[in-house]
């Protein structure tokens, strides 16, 4: 029963894992841009000449792009996480069935009697 339950973590992880890879790969090397979270108008700044206006379109795609990969960064290592509890419950299980092979532990059936 465990098994089942271990090798869905492991699949999980692994799909969480390669949809963020995916994903990444699509903002950097293809025309997708990474999704608009910080929108900043441009900026007015007043001198002694008189008022000068700073452009910030390539600062909102460089917080854009760094925001998006702070994200997937985050969803890869929560893939991770959940990939390792897989992996650490198929080992957990498959000790228990190697140790039931050597006779070490008794069965279930008697355990359940105690």
């Amino acid at each position: 029963m465990h098994k089942i339950f271990s090798y869905l973590f492991l699949c999980a992880g692994v799909l969480i894992i390669l949809f963020a890879l995916h994903n990444t790969y699509q903002v950097l090397f293809t025309d997708q841009s990474a999704p608009a979270i910080l929108q900043i108008s441009d900026v007015e700044i007043q001198t002694k000449i008189g008022p000068f206006q700073l452009p910030t379109s390539s600062f909102n795609t460089i917080a854009n792009l760094t925001l998006f990969l702070l994200f997937m960064f985050f969803v890869v290592f929560v893939g991770g996480k959940i990939a390792g509890i897989g992996c650490q419950l198929l080992k957990n299980e498959r000790i228990h069935d190697a140790l039931l092979l050597l006779n070490k532990i008794p069965p279930t059936e008697v355990i359940k009697k105690l």
